[in-house]
């Protein structure tokens, strides 16, 4: 009970985030988001149809498709999420009567930041609400193999298509296309968040005062490796310490402070999970 009110809690966040991108700077100029949202702003210029219906239409046959691959838990878990979703932009449409019909760069800048807020907020409880996500997973369930980022560019690229073959203008496709691009970027800066980091491989002779000053001054663990030196065959002691980025700066910095005759070796990591970083997550997306 305790999770099901945080995530129709987080939903209902979402949904309002997500509508005021949506409602406010993508639709009234004619900017499509991708995924299911982007062609119910196509089915809402062309019929009528309010934006969180045609959301919940698009899914249906994705969603019955999601119940024969995905399995049933999987599939009722999603239609919840879609149905409640749907029904917070609705609302918000419906009550909200604010529109920005100026600068539409802007309009694609704003809609993107904000849409891309709203998906974070259920992907942060691993929620899917279908769309080109549950398309992608679909098809990678039943041709694995396939890259989900290349599946989800692919589709939306088609709804940007779609949208200037609709409105008969590639601004329409341009700017839906800047709107998607600031909308992923905004999306993975957010669940990047304090996952992101460096690993730094220190050679050093003095690596005591090196361990002493990444426990002192950064309060970070690191790890001894033992390695040989391939040219003299002599055996040295390399430390590995993973920090965040802005730690980065400050241990390179104090290293070769310590020992002017270091040699870093600097690797990015995508995410660290654990003591210091974040807390790893219970459930994946997909």
């Amino acid at each position: 009970m305790k999770n099901f009110i945080k995530d129709t809690s987080a939903l209902v966040l979402a949904g309002a985030v997500f509508a005021s991108g949506l409602c406010v700077f993508a639709a009234p100029n004619q900017i499509l988001t991708g995924g299911a949202a982007g062609l119910a702003v196509i089915l809402g210029s062309l019929f009528g149809i309010p934006l969180g219906t045609g959301i919940l239409l698009i899914n249906i046959p994705l969603l019955v498709a999601a119940f024969f691959v995905c399995g049933k838990r999987y599939a009722l878990k999603t239609v919840y999420a879609v149905v409640l979703f749907s029904a917070v932009i609705d609302i918000f449409e419906l009550t909200v009567p604010i529109r920005y019909g100026g600068d539409k760069l802007l309009c694609a800048i704003y809609g993107g930041i904000l849409t891309g807020i709203g998906l974070f907020i259920v992907m942060k409880r691993s929620i899917v609400t279908g769309g080109s996500d549950l398309l992608a997973y679909i098809i990678q369930r039943v041709r694995p193999g396939r890259s989900m980022s290349t599946l989800l560019l692919i589709i939306d690229g088609i709804i940007a298509a779609l949208g200037a073959l609709t409105y008969r203008s590639l601004e329409t496709a341009l700017y839906s296309m800047s709107l998607i691009i600031i909308l992923t970027l905004t999306l993975n800066t957010l669940l990047s968040g304090r996952s992101q980091g460096e690993v730094h491989f220190i050679f050093s002779n003095d690596t005591n005062t090196i361990i002493s000053c990444i426990d002192s001054e950064l309060g970070r663990g690191c790890t001894l490796l033992k390695a040989r030196g391939g040219y003299s065959n002599d055996p040295k002691d390399v430390i590995m310490c993973a920090v965040n980025l802005r730690e980065s700066v400050l241990l390179r910095r104090r290293v070769f402070e310590i020992d002017p005759k270091a040699f870093i070796i600097i690797a990015d990591a995508n995410r660290v999970c654990g003591n210091g970083f974040i807390r790893p997550e219970k459930e994946e997306i997909f």
